[in-house]
């Protein structure tokens, strides 16, 4: 005798077949009920005046060659560092495809306000994958 009954219930017409979702249903679930959860993986932030949960990875900082004169650090021709970061927006919140070269702003007015200009933009299974990077001056 088991010690627990399992109920299943397929809904309530005979006449209609169950069938299990597909992969890409699954997947699309997980994107929304994992990875884009603001107690998991996303953060909400301001993306081109657009609230949006979004996921940033931040890869590198890059330092450029600079020399001391003065007393002061100077770099006049390509800054002081480049910061490499690459941003996962579901493409539902962010709207049409940002071009190579288009300046993004994340969180406009508040004291985290940054500015990148967009490197590359790949879109799969509904998520902008962008390459952004900014220098500081």
């Amino acid at each position: 005798m088991a010690l627990f009954e399992l109920e299943q219930d397929f809904g309530s017409d005979p006449e209609t077949e169950w069938k299990a979702p597909t992969f890409k249903e699954c997947a699309a679930a997980d994107i929304d009920l994992t990875f884009f959860e603001q107690d998991e993986h996303a953060d909400l932030h301001t993306v081109d005046e657009k609230e949006a949960l979004v996921i940033v990875d931040d890869q590198r900082l890059k330092e450029h060659n600079s020399h001391w004169e003065a007393g002061a650090k100077q770099n006049f021709d390509t800054g002081l560092y480049t910061a490499s970061t690459v941003l996962y927006i579901r493409v539902k919140d962010y709207g049409p495809k940002p071009k190579v070269g288009k300046h993004l702003v994340m969180d406009k007015g508040t004291s985290q306000q940054r500015t990148y200009s967009i490197l590359n933009c790949e879109e799969e299974a509904g998520i902008y994958r962008i390459t952004m990077e900014r220098t500081r001056q």
